[in-house]
């Protein structure tokens, strides 16, 4: 893992900055400070260049969806929901205004531009497990999860969308604006993440030097893009992030993800998985190839708690029960209902623009209820990125 790590990051970054390898006989992997930031952009950079500026087909964007969360998909909506998803899991101040984005992007760049040394402290098995991957059934080695399932697969699919979407409204070179467009939210959620800790934090290596350079890799390749859209496609059902106008937090924000896999014996059924905080599990009905139900049930993770190893900070969840029904058209998210519990009893209700009206200014609404939101109702536009609301925790 080390050296593949540092082969990664000096091959590209021979390509960022090549004067600083000019007379480098062999690697100094105790002494490797790259500039990691403009080693991974650079790696983005050479990936999508390499494949066509157009595509023929859009895999994932479907720009017919004139309703529901693909209606809400742009730039600024993935932009809100990604850099402050982590917002949503209890352990952080929900007021922007009141993140240290200066101490943390101060120790993002400084776990980033020494990555090796960063994890020789932390020590490499724990790196590999937690990060990683390991097959224990632990939480607290559990921060791998999420690294695949939302930075490799979720982002990696986003990176695709999003250049599909660039290029349905004509935005030259889609792929390396989409490129710029996730690595900057994907940076600031980290940032936000971080917060005013100031020591050791891995985490950010993990997500920004690994799994979502893999991811875009992944979706780089004609089989990552097919899988992923016919096998077993994947849809991205956005939150609808409103300003709580009470306290200032903003409300609901954060990244979805769905799957459908179609049975082979149930001709209108399918095999259903949900996550993002969430990991459920169940069966979609279809009840005419367009209007789809879906039911399932599983855990969310209800709170994050900070936990400390070798100097470094990483941080496990609170898992509680949840069960959830979800109502979409075409694949676009009309509407969910999800109830958790017994930690914490709660319930929330979401309404996507295209159920309530079909006017220009299609309204939704968020309705979170129970010992986690208190009450809060919020109100969103379909073309406005945030929504606003009222409501006491």
């Amino acid at each position: 893992m080390k050296r593949l790590l540092w082969i990664t990051t000096t091959v590209v970054g021979v390509v960022s900055s090549p004067s600083r390898f000019i007379g480098m006989r062999q690697p100094r992997l105790q002494n490797h400070n790259v500039d990691s930031i403009l080693i991974y952009i650079s790696f983005c950079i050479v990936l999508v260049l390499s494949m066509a500026a157009e595509a023929d087909d859009y895999y994932f964007y479907r720009p017919e969806n004139r309703f529901g969360s693909d209606l809400a998909f742009n730039p600024i909506s993935i932009f809100v929901n990604g850099s402050y998803d982590i917002l949503r899991n209890g352990a952080h101040d929900k007021n922007i205004l009141n993140q240290d984005y200066s101490k943390g992007w101060d120790n993002v760049w400084a776990m980033i531009s020494d990555p090796i040394a960063n994890i020789d402290t932390y020590g490499w098995n724990n790196f590999i497990e937690q990060e990683c991957f390991n097959v224990t059934l632990n939480s607290s080695k559990g921060q791998f999860v999420p690294n695949v399932s939302t930075h490799l697969i979720g982002n990696g699919m986003l990176y695709v969308m999003m250049a599909e979407w660039y290029d349905y409204h004509h935005v030259k070179h889609p792929y390396v604006i989409s490129a710029i467009t996730t690595t900057v939210y994907q940076v600031l959620n980290e940032v936000v993440e971080n917060g005013k800790w100031q020591h050791l934090n891995v985490d950010p290596i993990a997500d920004l030097l690994i799994f979502n350079p893999l991811g875009i890799i992944l979706f780089s390749t004609e089989f990552g893009k097919r899988f992923f859209s016919e096998t077993f496609p994947i849809y991205y059902w956005s939150q609808q992030p409103i300003i709580n106008t009470t306290y200032g937090y903003l409300e609901n924000a954060g990244q979805q993800y769905a799957m459908k896999y179609r049975l082979p014996f149930w001709e209108r059924g399918s095999f259903f998985l949900y996550w993002g905080i969430n990991g459920l599990a169940g069966i979609t009905y279809s009840s005419d190839g367009v209007n789809n139900y879906s039911f399932a049930a599983g855990t969310v993770a209800n709170k994050l708690h900070e936990k400390r190893l070798n100097g470094g900070r990483f941080l496990t969840p609170s898992m509680d029960g949840a069960v959830a029904v979800f109502y979409d058209k075409n694949h676009s998210l009309m509407g969910s209902l999800m109830l958790t519990g017994p930690r914490m009893y709660n319930a929330r209700i979401s309404i996507y623009p295209g159920v309530l009206s079909d006017s220009i200014f299609m309204p939704g609404m968020y309705l979170g209820f129970g010992e986690w939101d208190g009450l809060v109702f919020g109100l969103t536009l379909s073309h406005l990125p945030i929504g606003i609301a009222t409501g006491k925790n």
